[in-house]
């Protein structure tokens, strides 16, 4: 009798426990904005690991938080020189941003555009970056006065020319006008181009239409813009791989983040910084070598030309230090420790800009 009552007190607990009602899931929504599309990289890995991630993780710790992302890609809500604003105002929450083009707005942030000539490894470029930005403080804090948490750097491997004519020595570029894209449209200063300013999206339909003649660009973009099939001429330069945007967070979002969504987002960013490097640097090759079967006429500019291109530059790094100097910024600070970092990771530019 006792254990049919034990037994009944069990059952009655166990059908007390399965009725009660589960904890509801907190849906939180969030919009991710990149004015560029899913052909870029950084973004591609955004919606097919970042996002997904995060998922993943959530779920495996209880699933207590769900995530209802609207993804808003390819200037659907912002063009790429409009993502720090979007984010800013709260237009959208994480946002895919192009640091290269605020260079008012985020000035450290182009160390790297005003020192080029340097590495074309880009994963040991992006360690270097993860350095500075350790040493240099003012770096985060400019995304902060615009209310946005830095989460994640995000590089591009190296860049070169793509034209419309063939470039066998510097002389080739006078009179040719490209389309460039925020500091880099110092790099030929001196050679007699003229520079256009635009963005990776425009690039193809301006030089079809004869806007432009050609642009410098990152190897890895050639293959999914398809630059080949309006500038067939691809001169490999070097230029050097680049810090080119950043992975931010709106910052009243952020405050308003459970602790183990912020702890998530700051992991899932730093694989996803790397993860971005190391697909930039493996697509670079793939792009190259796709574009070249496709009828691009692939060259190298000789070393003494590119040599002779870098010396012709007037030194864009130190007139930079200098002007962010005098309004209070770090400039020369963050030049000099760019440069040493560099040295020490046996990166050599075509010029010691600190030096010099």
């Amino acid at each position: 009798m006792k254990s049919i009552l034990r037994f009944a007190i069990a059952a009655g607990l166990a059908v007390g426990i399965a009725a009660a009602p589960a904890k509801a899931q907190e849906v939180i929504k969030l919009t991710v904005v990149a004015g560029h599309p899913p052909a870029t990289f950084g973004v591609a890995m955004l919606r097919d690991f970042f996002i997904p991630e995060v998922d993943k993780r959530l779920a495996a710790a209880g699933g207590k938080y769900k995530i209802q992302w609207t993804q808003a890609y390819a200037g659907s809500i912002a063009k790429p020189n409009e993502v720090l604003e979007a984010i800013e105002k709260g237009i959208g929450d994480v946002g895919y941003v192009p640091a290269l083009f605020e260079a008012d707005k985020l000035p450290l942030e182009q160390v790297t555009y005003v020192t080029p000539f340097g590495t074309d490894d880009l994963v040991k470029l992006m360690g270097i970056i993860r350095q500075l930005r350790a040493a240099m403080p003012e770096m985060d804090a400019a995304f902060k006065k615009h209310k946005q948490v830095h989460l994640a750097n995000i590089g591009v491997d190296t860049y070169h020319t793509v034209t419309k004519f063939p470039v066998a020595t510097i002389a080739d570029f006078k009179g040719h006008k490209f389309g460039t894209a925020g500091l880099a449209s110092r790099w030929l200063e001196g050679s007699g181009w003229v520079p256009v300013k635009g963005a990776l999206p425009t690039y193809y339909n301006s030089m079809q239409t004869g806007v432009i003649e050609g642009t410098i660009v990152f190897e890895s973009a050639i293959k999914p813009y398809k630059f080949y099939e309006v500038a067939p001429y691809i001169t490999k330069i070097n230029f050097g791989a680049q810090q080119a945007s950043d992975l931010t967070v709106n910052i009243n979002r952020w405050q308003k983040f459970p602790k183990e969504l912020q702890t998530i987002f700051i992991d899932v960013a730093k694989e996803y910084e790397t993860k971005v490097a190391i697909a930039y640097q493996q697509a670079a090759q793939v792009s190259m070598d796709f574009a070249a079967a496709h009828g691009a006429k692939i060259s190298t500019l000789p070393a003494e030309e590119r040599k002779k291109l870098a010396k012709m530059l007037p030194n864009m790094a130190k007139e930079w230090a200098a002007s962010l100097d005098k309004k209070g910024q770090p400039g020369t600070k963050t030049l000099v420790t760019y440069m040493d970092l560099s040295r020490k990771a046996g990166i050599e530019h075509a010029r010691e800009w600190d030096k010099e």
